[in-house]
């Protein structure tokens, strides 16, 4: 089943059936809308690299992935985080570079409810969850407009000029924090150098 909206979707009956077997479970793609899902290598950069596993991203920590999959971010709850960078009104925080957010408007992502029955906790800071079987999606939700998407679920878009510096704070300041796609981030500014490779004392 495929659905076309910006809100939560994660109401279907398929969906609410599947409480009994385990988590809300969901795989955001820029492919899709998607009916089954085979193990794949685990991408690099981590411990788990080449791992054939179904990765999977739990109700809770969805709003991190509801963004072009490339899109470098900085996410985290605001609710336990300290220091005035990281405040926020909203449950959760979601900080992109500025030169991402056209894309946020114009990306279509599909949210991939899927069947929990064999999948089982990777990370729980990050609410990452596995399978190396193949896995039946249950239902999909069609989302164009990441923007409205995340403020649906209570997100703070937070559009910065680097995401470095949070990520310096987030570390030290976060309980609960996740930065995804920083290979993509642009350079960190070192203080005091130009652009071009000089420096300034101004």
């Amino acid at each position: 089943m495929t659905t076309a909206a910006t809100g939560p979707p994660w109401h279907s009956a398929a969906v609410v059936a599947a409480d009994a077997r385990g988590p809300r479970l969901f795989h955001v793609s820029d492919a899709g809308p998607l009916a089954r899902m085979v193990p794949r290598p685990s991408p690099p950069g981590t411990e788990h690299t080449g791992r054939p596993w179904v990765w999977a991203v739990d109700e809770e920590h969805l709003p991190h992935y509801l963004l072009p999959r490339q899109c470098p971010r900085v996410c985290w709850r605001a609710s336990d985080a300290t220091g005035p960078l990281l405040a926020s009104t909203a449950r959760r925080v979601v900080a992109v570079e500025d030169g991402w957010v056209r894309r946020l408007s114009s990306t279509t992502v599909h949210v991939h409810a899927l069947d929990p029955a064999t999948f089982h906790l990777l990370d729980a800071q990050a609410g990452y969850w596995v399978s190396d079987e193949p896995v039946d999606v249950l239902s999909v939700q069609r989302v164009d407009d990441c923007v409205l998407a995340l403020a649906a679920h209570d997100v703070e878009l937070r559009v910065v000029p680097s995401l470095w510096p949070l990520v310096d704070v987030v570390t030290e300041h976060a309980a609960e924090f996740s930065a995804v796609r920083l290979r993509n981030a642009g350079p960190r500014r070192v203080p005091g150098r130009r652009p071009g490779g000089g420096s300034s004392d101004a």
